[in-house]
């Protein structure tokens, strides 16, 4: 494995993690704001936005990155890299079926604190994915890129 393919590539999702927990948190902050049709709006076109960037990020990781990690002779980043495509398949799918269920304007509307509650969880295990890959995989190859 090139380290310097792996560190440009990690580079790239480092910089993608901090767009989506912007996201996370303007989302977040119409959560607990006031429920009107501008809140409405505002939260649609975020959700827009945060599909196509968990959806990009995803398909990189998949194409770009685990590959290669599946190939590195360390065998710790061969484990972590199985375990860590395994543990993204379900956060993918649930991403995914939260992004559908909440698409409709009207099912917002007419279900806001179930979608409220929905959301603070799809984060919240999207956060916690992400601290595990900032903390754990990139921190590994950051040590092997020394």
């Amino acid at each position: 494995m090139s380290a310097n393919v792996v560190h440009v590539i990690s580079g790239l999702l480092k910089a993608q993690h901090r767009e989506i927990l912007r996201d996370f948190e303007q989302l977040k902050g119409l959560l607990e704001g006031p429920f009107n049709l501008r809140c409405v709006q505002r939260v649609r076109e975020i959700l827009k936005v945060l599909d196509q960037r968990v959806i990009l990020h995803l398909t990189q990781e998949d194409q770009l990155l685990y590959p290669r990690l599946r190939q590195e002779e360390h065998v710790e980043v061969q484990r972590m890299a199985v375990l860590f495509m395994a543990e993204m398949g379900g956060v993918g799918q649930e991403f995914n079926e939260y992004i559908q269920r909440w698409q409709s304007e009207q099912n917002l509307v007419a279900q806001w604190e179930s979608f409220v509650e929905d959301s603070l969880q799809v984060i919240s295990r999207l956060e916690w994915r992400i601290h595990r890959e900032e903390n754990e995989l990139f921190v590994l190859l950051d040590a092997l890129d020394r």
